[in-house]
C-alpha cells in the first residue's frame, strides 16, 4: 500500500500542509471504524455523511493524518489540536492524483474489468486465477467507482505481482477517466446490456462508454483487451478501432469470436462442464454467461503464462460472489439469491440459468423486483422481462410499483395462466410467501439492489422459516 509522507502528498495533489509535513503515513482510509492505525484519514464529504464531522474519531482511531477540504476551514471548522493535514479544494481529485501517482510506483500486472453485468463475477474468478502467480491487490465488493478504483490502487503494494480493478459507470466519461487513473495493460469488458439507459439514453452509448477503456489501454506498450462480442452492439466500438496498436481477443458463444465456447453440459449435481478448444473443466459456477465469463479468465490466466491445468483446477472450485446466482438449499426448497442487483441482460440470464438448475422442481417460484435506471424504456423493459419470466415460472411473485403491473402484463400476454402475486414493497412480499413454501420448490430472487429483495432470502434461510 502507499507510504509517504505529507509535503510528498501535498506536491502530488498541489495542497497545503497544515502541520507537519515530515510526517509519514502507510495506507489509507476513509472509515473510522475500520483500521486506520498509521493511515492517512480520507474526509470524504457526502449527502448523508461528511468525512470532517470525524477528524477526530479518526485521530483517537490512530490516523496519522488526514486530508481534508479548505471548505471545511472556511466554514470554521476546527482541527482536532496536533492533528497534521494536507487540505485541498476538494477531496475526490485529490484522492485521484494520489492513485494516479502510486499507481506508477507499481511493478506488477494492470488489468481492468468493465461491463454492465458480470464485473464482480469476472473479478472474483480472476483473482482466484491471478493467485496462483503470486500475491496481488484486488476490488473488494464492487469497488468500482471514483471512490473505489482509487482507493483499491491505493491499497496496493509496490511488490504486487497484480492488481485487478473493476472499473464502473453510472455517466458518460467515467470509464475514460478511471481508466486513466489506474492504466491498465490488459482490459476485460464483459456483456454490454441495457444498464443506466437514464443516464446513457441507448444501448449504443453504453457500449461507447465502456468501450472508452480501450483507448486508454491503448496508450500502454503491449496493450490487450479481452472482449464479449455476443452483444452485437460493441462491435461497431471494435471496427471504429481495428486500426489501433491494441490486441484485441474476442470471445463468447458466437462462432466467429477468437475464443468460443464449443460445448457445456450442465451438472446435476452444479456447476457444468464446459470445453473452449482444446480446454475443458468442470466450472462450479451456474449458466451459460458464467461459461463464457470462464474464457475471458482462461485467456487472462494463458497470457500471463499460467498452465491451463492450474485455471482448470481453480475452476472446479469457485464459489459465486455474495448475493448473485448462490444456492441455498433448507428444508428440501432451493433457494437462488441474484438480488445484488438486475438489468435486463442479467435478468435474462438469471431466468435462463433457473430454469436449468430448477428443472426437476416441483414448482418453480420467480420472485422479481423493479429494474432501475432504464428512463423512457423502463416500462418496455419490464413487460418484455414479463414476458420471459412466463417461460420459466410457475408462480410468480412482483414487487415494485409500475414496474410490477408492467412485469404482469407481459407474462400474461405471453400465455401465463399461473398465480401472480404483486407487492410494493419486500415486507409484503416476505409476508407473502414465507407460508406458502414447501420442500420441493425451487424459488429465484432477483431485482435491484433498491428492491431489497435479500431481505426475503435472509427470513427464508433462518432455520424454521421453511417448511418441511
Amino acid at each position: 500500500m502507499i507510504e509517504s509522507n505529507l509535503d510528498q502528498i501535498a506536491e502530488v495533489v498541489a495542497g497545503r500542509v497544515i502541520g507537519d509535513g515530515t510526517c509519514r503515513f502507510r495506507g489509507v482510509g476513509t472509515d473510522t471504524r475500520s483500521e486506520l492505525e498509521g493511515r492517512l484519514f480520507i474526509a470524504i464529504p457526502g449527502e448523508n455523511h461528511d468525512g470532517h464531522d470525524h477528524l477526530a474519531a479518526a485521530r483517537a482511531a490512530g490516523a496519522s493524518a488526514a486530508l481534508i477540504e479548505s471548505g471545511f476551514v472556511d466554514r470554521g471548522g476546527v482541527l482536532p489540536e496536533g492533528f497534521d493535514v494536507v487540505m485541498v479544494p476538494s477531496v475526490r481529485p485529490a484522492l485521484a492524483a494520489m492513485a494516479s501517482a502510486h499507481r506508477d510506483t507499481l511493478e506488477g500486472v494492470v488489468i481492468g474489468i468493465t461491463g454492465s453485468s458480470g464485473k464482480t463475477t469476472v473479478r472474483a474468478m480472476a483473482e482466484r486465477v491471478l493467485a496462483l502467480t503470486g500475491a496481488g491487490t484486488a476490488s473488494i465488493r464492487s469497488f468500482n467507482n471514483d471512490l473505489g478504483v482509487p482507493l483499491t490502487i491505493l491499497g496496493a503494494s509496490k511488490d504486487d505481482a497484480w492488481l485487478l480493478l473493476e472499473i464502473g459507470t453510472n455517466a458518460p466519461g467515467e470509464i475514460a477517466s478511471l481508466t486513466a487513473i489506474a492504466k491498465p495493460s490488459i482490459g476485460i469488458i464483459t456483456g454490454i446490456g441495457r444498464a443506466h439507459l437514464g443516464g446513457f439514453g441507448s444501448e449504443a452509448s453504453i457500449a461507447a462508454e465502456k468501450a472508452s477503456m480501450l483507448d486508454v489501454i491503448d496508450e500502454v506498450p503491449g496493450g490487450v483487451a479481452i472482449i464479449n462480442v455476443d452483444g452485437s452492439v460493441i462491435r461497431p466500438e471494435l471496427a471504429r478501432r481495428r486500426d489501433s496498436s491494441l490486441e484485441i481477443i474476442t470471445c463468447g458463444e458466437t462462432d466467429d469470436a477468437d475464443r468460443h465456447l464449443d460445448g457445456r453440459a450442465v451438472l446435476a449435481t452444479g456447476g457444468q462442464r464446459i470445453r473452449i478448444g482444446e480446454f475443458e473443466a468442470t466450472l462450479s459456477l451456474d449458466g451459460c454467461h458464467n461459461a463464457v465469463n470462464a474464457i475471458a479468465v482462461l485467456e487472462l490466466g494463458r497470457r500471463l503464462k499460467i498452465d491451463d491445468a492450474a485455471i482448470a483446477r481453480v475452476f472446479e472450485t469457485l464459489e459465486p460472489p455474495a448475493m448473485r446466482f448462490v444456492r441455498h438449499v433448507v428444508n428440501g426448497v432451493l433457494l437462488i439469491d441474484d438480488t445484488y442487483n438486475a438489468n435486463p441482460e442479467s435478468m435474462t440470464a438469471a431466468l435462463a440459468t433457473f430454469a436449468e438448475v430448477a428443472a426437476n422442481a416441483e414448482r418453480r417460484i420467480v420472485v422479481l423486483g423493479a429494474m432501475y435506471e432504464l428512463g423512457e424504456m423502463s416500462q418496455e423493459l419490464h413487460v418484455e422481462l414479463g414476458e420471459r419470466a412466463a417461460g420459466v415460472a410457475g408462480e410468480l411473485v412482483l414487487v415494485g410499483e409500475s414496474e410490477a403491473t408492467d412485469m404482469e402484463t407481459g407474462a400474461r400476454a405471453s400465455g401465463f395462466t399461473g398465480p401472480v402475486a404483486k407487492f410494493t414493497g419486500v415486507e409484503e412480499a416476505a409476508a407473502f410467501l414465507g407460508p406458502r413454501v414447501r420442500k420441493g420448490d425451487a424459488i429465484l430472487f432477483k431485482g435491484s439492489r433498491r428492491v431489497g429483495l435479500e431481505v426475503i432470502v435472509e427470513g427464508l434461510t433462518k432455520p424454521g422459516e421453511v417448511r418441511a
